[in-house]
């Protein structure tokens, strides 16, 4: 990746303190809570878990976006050079694919690059769409809190009454 880019990535990172962010500790209680436990399991906890949650995503988010950038960097480095060496005249094929994979095959510099490029869309990819199970069980844990909330109400109008 290309040093000026890095730079502004840690600068912007930098001011956002987006990489002081880290994942709760105890977050692992949070994915292996056992939901036969729900009713009985104190609003506080139900609530905690929801903040953890919240920053569990800010974390997630930031380590998408930074797979994301990388794989992106490292693909366009790679596609520089592969089509530097195509222009050069000194790799044959019929098609532009098979010059693509030609040049990729006879220079241990660009099946290195490629390497790397699959290395980090491999981790982007297994960090695309996380977000969307964390928001639906972050809202899960919303609901259930306003359904209690919404009982205790009830239950205080009966008793008044």
């Amino acid at each position: 990746m290309d040093e000026r880019i890095r730079n502004r990535l840690r600068e912007t990172s930098d001011s956002l303190s987006l990489y002081s962010a880290t994942p709760p500790s105890d977050i692992e209680q949070v994915f292996n809570f056992n939901v036969r436990e729900l009713e009985s399991t104190a609003s506080q906890v139900l609530s905690r878990f929801t903040v953890m949650l919240g920053q569990y995503l800010i974390t997630l988010q930031v380590r998408y976006n930074t797979a994301r950038v990388m794989a992106s960097q490292k693909k366009k480095v790679l596609d520089r050079k592969i089509k530097g060496l195509i222009s050069s005249g000194d790799v044959e094929g019929a098609t532009l694919k098979e010059r693509e994979h030609n040049a990729v095959a006879s220079s241990p510099d660009l099946q290195a690059l490629e390497l790397d490029y699959d290395e980090a869309a491999a981790e982007r990819d297994l960090l695309e769409g996380l977000d969307k199970p964390i928001t639906e069980l972050i809202n899960a844990l919303k609901s259930e809190l306003r359904r209690r909330a919404e009982e205790r109400q009830y239950t205080n109008r009966e008793r008044n009454n």
